[in-house]
Parts: C-alpha cells; sequence; structure tokens
C-alpha cells in the first residue's frame, strides 16, 4: 500500500466526529500480524519479498499520516490566524518545523488541485 493507496480508501464524507485513534489497536494488531506472517516464511527469499512489501505499505501510511498532519496544522494556522512562530508555539514545535509543515500542505494542496 502507498500513500496514494491510503488516500484512496479514505472516504471523502468521513465524519469529523469520528475518533481516529479507535482504528489505532486495530492497525496494530494487523501490523503484527503480518510480521508474524512474514517471519513464518520458510523460504527466505519469499520472506524478503514479502517483508519488503510490508515495509513499503507501513512507509506509505506514515506517509499519509504525515500529509494528514501537514494538513492540520495548515488547518489551525488558518483558522486561527496565526503567525508561523505563534504557529509553532501553539503545536509545540520549532518554527522551522511550522514552517515545514505549512508549505508540505501547500504542496499537497497543489497536487490535489492538479488531479
Amino acid at each position: 500500500m502507498t500513500a496514494r493507496d491510503a488516500d484512496d480508501n479514505t472516504p471523502d464524507d468521513a465524519s469529523p466526529q469520528a475518533n481516529p485513534n479507535d482504528g489505532f489497536p486495530l492497525i496494530s494488531r494487523a501490523f503484527r500480524d503480518a510480521v508474524k506472517a512474514v517471519r513464518a516464511i520458510p523460504e527466505p527469499r519469499r520472506a524478503f519479498d514479502n517483508a519488503t512489501d510490508l515495509a513499503e505499505a507501513v512507509r506509505g501510511m506514515a506517509d499519509t499520516a504525515a500529509q494528514v498532519r501537514a494538513e492540520a496544522a495548515a488547518r489551525i494556522h488558518r483558522a486561527e490566524g496565526l503567525s508561523i512562530g505563534k504557529l509553532a508555539l501553539r503545536l509545540g514545535i520549532s518554527k522551522a518545523r511550522a514552517e515545514q509543515l505549512l508549505r508540505m500542505a501547500c504542496r499537497a494542496r497543489n497536487d490535489h488541485a492538479e488531479e
């Protein structure tokens, strides 16, 4: 699964009231099960290939999560009319990191606009 796959599987009408933390135990369990399954593969090459697929899927999910985080930071920035410095203080991150998150969110908006 790539970051793009994760985006494609997210319903556009997802309820803003939904608690994303509810899914974390399911994700953790699925990951543990996948690791166990890969470790149980007797053929080393097949185990390697499956481990590579798992790593790519997890990396894609992490990339998507980072993108969602950047978008949330941008939403706070716009909604509260904060300077970058105040956004950084509000989020407990450095000013440089706040700028990175806003650039990431801007790139995502531009990418979505081109689709």
